[in-house]
């Protein structure tokens, strides 16, 4: 997934809980997911009548998967400490959040300057637009509810940055490792036996394929499945090319050389 899709996918994950509430019991799958979190945020555990509006944003991140990455905590101001500690939070109330993004609240907030009290709530922006955060958040009247609040408006304590973008790198690099490790895979399938001049079959067909890839002349017949002439000569080259006796067959140490064993 890229940087945006993640973004996409917790805000899609945020929107699929919107009306969870307390009243009819709704809001404990939110509950039970972020008590599922391993290893459990300080090892506290929420009852069901806490408040969770922090653990609705680490449940978020659960659900998708990203716990490495939306940092879970059950308490604002912890969970602001863990983004300060990774150089991931903006004090700027003007900051422009981008989906995905968690923008925190102080109820105190008198209006006048950088507000640096205590945070007392937290949601996740699921868009923003026209100078206009819309946000989702957990336990708004005991609710997953939206809200939409102006950029540098009173209330805003902040905003942590989840490393979407790392994550994807993170992603893509393990793709690339699975995919090298499944032809590395491929390779080591082959099996060449004790092959040489006048044998047939599908061995020798694999074997003109690895000689093929490696750049070596398999002459007119190319992958006929038959050790002649030409697969010789391919294989005598090769043998040169990497130090062995130049004896034209695939014993053990050609094959494990082959196979990059």
């Amino acid at each position: 997934m890229t940087e945006n899709d993640l973004r996409r996918q917790v805000a899609a994950q945020a929107r699929a809980w919107l009306g969870r509430r307390e009243s009819d019991g709704t809001h404990r799958e939110i509950i039970d997911v972020y008590n599922a979190i391993r290893p459990l945020p300080r090892d506290v555990r929420l009852n069901y009548g806490d408040p969770w509006c922090a653990a609705f944003v680490s449940a978020v991140g659960a659900a998708c998967g990203l716990t490495d990455t939306l940092l879970p905590e059950c308490s604002c101001s912890a969970m602001i400490a863990l983004y300060e500690k990774i150089g991931r939070w903006v004090e700027d109330d003007a900051y422009e959040a981008r989906t995905g993004d968690l923008i925190f609240y102080d109820w105190q907030d008198g209006g006048a300057g950088d507000d640096r009290g205590v945070p007392d709530h937290v949601g996740i922006v699921e868009a923003y637009s026209g100078g206009v955060f819309r946000v989702i958040e957990g336990n708004v009247s005991d609710a997953v509810a939206r809200r939409s609040i102006r950029r540098d408006a009173r209330y805003i304590r902040g905003f942590a940055l989840p490393d979407y973008a790392a994550k994807a790198a993170d992603e893509a690099l393990e793709d690339e490792i699975q995919h090298e490790e499944e032809k590395a895979a491929d390779r080591f399938s082959l099996s060449f036996r004790y092959l040489k001049y006048g044998d047939t079959g599908e061995d020798v067909r694999a074997l003109q394929r690895e000689l093929k890839a490696l750049g070596f002349d398999l002459g007119r017949w190319g992958l006929d499945g038959e050790f002649g002439y030409d697969t010789k000569n391919a294989v005598i080259a090769y043998q040169r090319s990497v130090g062995l006796e130049p004896d034209g067959e695939v014993g053990p140490l050609t094959e494990a050389r082959l196979l990059g064993l």
